[in-house]
């Protein structure tokens, strides 16, 4: 993903606007400029004590509030705020949001010196509730990067098939200061699991999603570890085959089996060379299969190896002692991988 994003003529153009000299990474450069920003305001945020206040907090230091959609009633409390203020943008607020528009944030035009120059309308209504704390970041990282001083408003949009470079750099962004890992490691103790990762999530970020909770503490994790998405799939030679069987009656068609659809591995796994590649096969013996394959068990989890996995292309991973917690979440089958390295006397 940052390799196409790196090819992109308008990342270019952005790094340059926000006055990076030697761009070489444009992605990886414009992440080091707002971490530097972060980091600077964080100095003064003694009373941040939650993943919920660190986002607040540095919404008002990039000049904006939010206001919350609960109920269609709200559209009408906002609008008739800001119009008395003089705001004739949000005239329209109702017919600004949709299915695929989750947030958006406007300029304010009529504001007195000390207040904030933009406003951040979020839509937590019915399952967009769940998206809020990743719509607010999405927001406040539009802001980290603001160069375009005539720019009234911008928002965020989902489910949309070719989604705007910039757009998806901003995704990166707010991903990656959702769960800042500086903030978070102080909170972390002992080894990774679902449980952990529930806890500090109630006691961060309760507005977040449990999927983004489950990928932001993984990756924020200062220890070694993979978080697995799990669902039956078929081999990319079998799909390509498939599509072209499809209206063939004789044909005999591929069988799906559990796959790795979605690997997500912290920094620390990556160091390691601890990697587990997408569309692997999960091994028939790992307790994954069990979870996966059980309508009683909802979590379970046991020491393997690493060399149990083998690609399609038969090449098998190296030997490697792992702790597999395997968990039913949604339907859906997650695990969390965990090297085990031997202790040096």
């Amino acid at each position: 993903m940052a390799t196409r994003l790196n090819r992109s003529t308008r990342i270019w153009r952005l790094a340059k606007d926000l006055g990076i000299r030697t761009v070489t990474d444009p992605v990886s450069d414009i992440l080091n400029l707002c971490e530097k920003r972060i980091k600077k305001m964080l100095k003064d945020a003694t009373d941040c004590r939650s993943l919920s206040s660190f986002l607040d907090w540095i919404a008002g230091n990039l000049g904006t509030s939010f206001e919350e959609i609960r109920s269609d009633d709200d559209f009408l409390r906002i609008k008739k705020k800001y119009l008395a203020l003089g705001e004739k943008i949000f005239a329209t607020l109702e017919q600004e949001f949709s299915d695929e528009v989750l947030g958006i944030t406007y300029r304010l035009s009529h504001r007195e010196s000390w207040e904030p120059q933009f406003v951040s309308v979020i839509d937590c209504r019915g399952g967009n509730s769940i998206r809020a704390y990743y719509t607010k970041w999405h927001e406040v990282a539009h802001l980290l990067i603001l160069t375009d001083q005539s720019r009234l408003c911008f928002r965020r949009t989902e489910h949309l098939p070719d989604k705007d470079p910039e757009e998806v750099l901003i995704d990166r962004i707010a991903g990656k200061f959702g769960f800042y890992p500086p903030f978070i490691k102080p909170h972390i103790k002992g080894e990774i699991s679902f449980e952990q990762i529930e806890t500090l999530r109630q006691a961060l970020c309760p507005e977040a999603s449990n999927l983004a909770s489950l990928i932001g503490f993984v990756k924020a994790w200062p220890e070694p570890g993979l978080l697995v998405l799990c669902k039956e799939g078929l081999k990319k030679s079998e799909s390509r085959r498939l599509s072209i069987q499809r209206s063939f009656d004789f044909s005999t068609l591929p069988v799906p089996v559990l796959r790795a659809i979605k690997v997500t591995p912290n920094e620390a796994a990556k160091e390691q060379g601890i990697l587990i590649h997408e569309n692997m096969r999960i091994p028939e013996r790992s307790v994954i299969y069990a979870v996966h394959n059980s309508g009683e068990a909802e979590s379970a989890e046991a020491m393997e190896d690493l060399s149990w996995w083998e690609s399609s292309s038969g090449a098998i991973l190296p030997k490697q002692k792992i702790s597999v917690k395997a968990k039913d979440f949604w339907g859906d089958t997650y695990a969390l991988i965990i090297p085990k390295f031997r202790s040096r006397s």
